[in-house]
């Protein structure tokens, strides 16, 4: 069974945008008291939002540092906590009046009052644990993500731990499905429009899938075409990397191995720099010292190599995909000894 390979990204997301939402007589209330929090003044304007520009409620801090905000809140939304402009904590709301209050222990904010916050606390607290344990696999780690949407597929927690399965190489028609599971109640989250994405884009990452072509210029600007290389006969492996991953730079002398022994047989590597702008020497210095003689490329815009990987439902790097020279994608997020090992099995 494969090892973890990529860094948990346990930030969980913070944007949605409107749905269970009424007038404010209605909503939720907020309680915030700030004493403790470094900085903080009375006066300070306190805000919920949702995404980058729509308030739910505003006050200002009173002389306690404390103050209510009164929502139009009635049911599942992920917001933040916004205070003289900084976001500073999540909200993870269900409808029911919370307080926030400041941990001088755990250096946050403490929620009391939402069932939400708390699965969502327990959740990923088993998911880290799993994760920093050396006993887990990644197979372990997609059966708990499993087992959890299909028994709380009404529990808008779902949606977090939906975002690690495609991360952790899990199987494309079953992340079809446990999306497929998922109660209606917080379809106006952010979270469940991306995962929705990632279910119409299947149709490039499934083994057999047809490759949608990517072209990128490589350190001298002549853009590479990844269909051009498989219609000239080559296997293509493409890899999504970058030079600050600490795991792809794991990766890399096991694919300096497999290129130098597969390359005489038809495999052409293509590798997407995630780097970003203003980083390409530092790239390509990166590049020539660790033997990396393969097709190096790097992203146009500022998403950089992201933008290209989209379709691919690219959450966490390294990531790769094989092709065949017919433009058929036949293997994925090869790592370690397995780089080999699925290369001897496609390429004679």
């Amino acid at each position: 069974m494969k090892k973890i390979f990529t860094i948990l990204a346990m930030a969980a997301m913070m944007v949605a945008c409107g749905g269970a939402v009424e007038s404010a007589d209605k909503g939720m209330t907020v309680t915030v008291d700030l004493n403790g929090v470094e900085g903080v003044e009375s006066g300070a304007v306190v805000k919920i939002m949702v995404g980058e520009e729509n308030t739910l409620a505003e006050a200002e801090l009173g002389d306690d540092l404390t103050c209510v905000l009164k929502t139009n809140i009635t049911g599942y939304e992920v917001a933040t906590l916004h205070v003289d402009g900084e976001v500073i904590a999540g909200v993870y709301a269900d409808g029911n009046d919370i307080t926030l209050t400041y941990d001088e222990a755990e250096g946050n904010l403490d929620c009391e009052g939402s069932k939400f916050d708390d699965d969502l606390d327990a959740a990923m607290g088993d998911i880290y644990d799993l994760f920093m344990s050396d006993e887990t696999t990644e197979e372990m780690l997609l059966n708990y993500i499993d087992e959890y949407v299909v028994a709380n597929h009404s529990n808008p927690v779902s949606l977090f731990l939906l975002q690690y399965f495609p991360m952790f190489g899990g199987d494309d028609a079953r992340f079809v499905e446990l999306v497929g599971m998922l109660d209606g109640d917080f379809k106006h989250l952010e979270l469940y429009k991306e995962l929705e994405k990632q279910v119409a884009n299947a149709v490039y990452t499934t083994i057999g899938a047809d490759l949608k072509d990517i072209q990128l210029p490589d350190a001298n600007g002549n853009v590479i075409s990844v269909a051009d290389l498989c219609k000239s006969g080559k296997w293509v492996l493409v890899d999504f990397w970058a030079t600050w991953c600490g795991p792809c730079r794991g990766e890399i002398p096991h694919l300096v191995a497999a290129y130098e022994k597969f390359a005489p047989k038809g495999l052409e590597i293509y590798g997407v720099s995630f780097d970003r702008n203003g980083d390409e020497k530092k790239w390509q210095d990166f590049v020539k010292s660790n033997n990396m003689t393969w097709v190096n490329v790097w992203g146009t815009d500022e998403k950089g190599g992201w933008s290209v990987a989209e379709h691919l439902n690219v959450t966490g790097i390294p990531s790769n995909f094989l092709y065949s020279p017919e433009g058929k994608l036949v293997a994925k997020n090869l790592r370690g000894e397995d780089v080999e090992r699925i290369l001897a099995e496609h390429i004679k």
